[in-house]
């Protein structure tokens, strides 16, 4: 069975995007208990949650990437969900300093970037992130 939305009665579907578990379980806990709006699914692997977005791609309303994972990079992964969905939010988070990359500033500047995230990230801030990706998702949804 696909693991949708629809199954669990919410629209929205969250997805957490790390290659280091302990980060992807704590922010997977944190915004189950926090942000109650949202069905959370955490992935360690950025193919498979690849897979998952594009299988659930309509119920998607924020990703939030690692920048750096292997196989595929949180930028290359935010690109393609953002020209599969261009309506779903995106965060790319990272405790590398990128303000001042170029490939990182071409996508804000292209809108594959919504928001970051610099690690570490407290509890409030991430919620206060997230809660505010999703507001925005509900006005500019079409």
């Amino acid at each position: 069975m696909k693991l949708t939305a629809s199954n669990y009665r919410i629209r929205r579907i969250v997805a957490v995007i790390d290659d280091d578990i302990d980060i992807t379980t704590l922010f997977h806990d944190i915004l189950c208990e926090n942000v109650l709006e949202a069905c959370v699914f955490a992935f360690n692997e950025p193919i498979e949650a690849l897979k998952h977005f594009m299988e659930n791609q309509s119920n998607y309303a924020l990703v939030i990437s690692d920048l750096r994972m292997s196989a595929l990079n949180g930028l290359e992964l935010l690109k393609k969900v953002k020209k599969v969905n261009p309506n779903v939010r995106t965060i790319l988070m990272s405790g590398y300093n990128f303000d001042e990359d170029p490939t990182y500033l071409e996508y804000m500047k292209d809108g594959m970037i919504d928001n970051i995230i610099e690690k570490p990230v407290t509890i409030e801030r991430l919620c206060q992130k997230v809660r505010k990706e999703l507001n925005e998702y509900q006005t500019t949804k079409k």
